[in-house]
């Protein structure tokens, strides 16, 4: 039968937070501790971003080029050949409209190019010889003069603050070539110059050469716009030994 005098009362029990023998950190340690965190981040964080935009390029670059070869594939079922397709010449917005509209997912396409205006303003200027290509996954691609696509990840902070986006164009900013812009082309285009037949879609710029990786890698640091090349060449990875960093 339970009673009281059965009964054992224990003392509560005493978190060791609460132990007064135990030394806490004082100020000076702790800052000193946020103070190395700190560092070993800043010294990091820039590799592991510059990773992380190199990844993206590659995959970006990969999908960008297959996404557009199917586009057109696709148009020739319905178009045939490409070489029996209508030479629009420089007119970007109408070749796109007749053989690749309807072909690709985008979001939107849009004729003309951005002119700056001052240093917050750009103004839509009508010259049919630029497409401006936005696909769903944020990417997008600039058409030009009948012949050139020039693709970035950076949708958002370019096309629309570019003089014109060219390829290789002297109003161009020459520096963003190789490391946040990077050009491909229609393969029929140049596929004369390269003694080649039977080809489609598009290449990287100048691809079509044998050239050896040693002379990739040259034509990538007097030519930045050449430098799609380089790195498809490379298995759709940013060699080792590419010249630029990934902006």
């Amino acid at each position: 039968m339970l009673s009281i005098k059965n009964l054992k009362f224990y003392k509560p029990f005493k978190p060791l937070f609460f132990n007064k023998n135990l030394q806490s950190f004082t100020m000076a340690e702790v800052l000193i501790t946020i103070g190395l965190i700190g560092l070993v981040a800043a010294l990091t964080l820039p590799g592991v971003m510059d990773k992380y935009r190199q990844k993206a390029l590659e995959t970006g670059m990969s999908r960008f080029f297959s996404v557009m070869n199917q586009a057109f594939y696709l148009s020739t079922l319905d178009n045939g050949e490409e070489k029996y397709w209508d030479d629009y010449g420089d007119d970007s917005c109408a070749f796109y409209k007749r053989y690749l509209a309807d072909y690709l997912k985008t979001t939107e396409y849009e004729c003309g190019y951005y002119n700056r205006i001052d240093d917050n303003r750009f103004s839509k200027m009508d010259d049919d010889r630029f497409v401006g290509i936005y696909f769903p996954s944020g990417d997008m691609a600039v058409f030009s003069y009948g012949r050139t696509f020039t693709y970035t990840l950076n949708s958002k902070k370019y096309y629309k603050k570019y003089t014109a986006l060219m390829s290789g164009g002297t109003s161009d900013k020459q520096d963003a070539y190789g490391r946040e812009l990077f050009v491909f082309e229609i393969a029929r285009k140049r596929a004369d110059s390269a003694n080649i037949t039977n080809i489609r879609g598009i290449i990287p710029f100048h691809g079509l050469v044998s050239y050896s990786n040693e002379e990739l890698l040259e034509f990538c640091k007097s030519s930045p716009y050449r430098c799609s090349a380089l790195i498809v060449r490379n298995g759709w990875k940013v060699p080792k030994n590419y010249p630029y960093k990934i902006r």
